[in-house]
C-alpha cells in the first residue's frame, strides 16, 4: 500500500475516533478515573504479596465500577 493510502486510513479513523470519544467525553472520564481507582486498590493490594479477603473485596468492586463505566461509554 502506498504511504498516503495508509496515511488517509488512519486520518479517517482517527477523527471517527475523536468525535465518537468526543461526543462521550465525560463518560470517559469517569471510567478513567474508575480504571485508575480499580489499579491503585490492585496495586495496593499486590504490594505485600499477600491479597486478603478484604483486599479481594475490595479489587472485585472496584474492578466491577470500572466495568459498568466503561459499558456506559459505548452503550447509546
Amino acid at each position: 500500500m502506498e504511504p498516503e493510502v495508509i496515511a488517509y486510513i488512519v486520518s479517517i479513523v482517527l477523527a471517527l475516533l475523536s468525535t465518537f470519544l468526543g461526543v462521550r467525553y465525560k463518560k470517559v472520564k469517569v471510567a478513567l478515573k474508575e480504571s485508575k481507582e480499580a489499579i491503585v486498590t490492585i496495586v495496593d493490594a499486590v504490594e505485600d504479596d499477600n491479597v486478603s479477603p478484604t483486599e479481594q473485596a475490595s479489587i472485585v468492586k472496584e474492578v466491577k465500577e470500572a466495568g459498568v463505566a466503561w459499558g456506559a461509554v459505548f452503550r447509546k
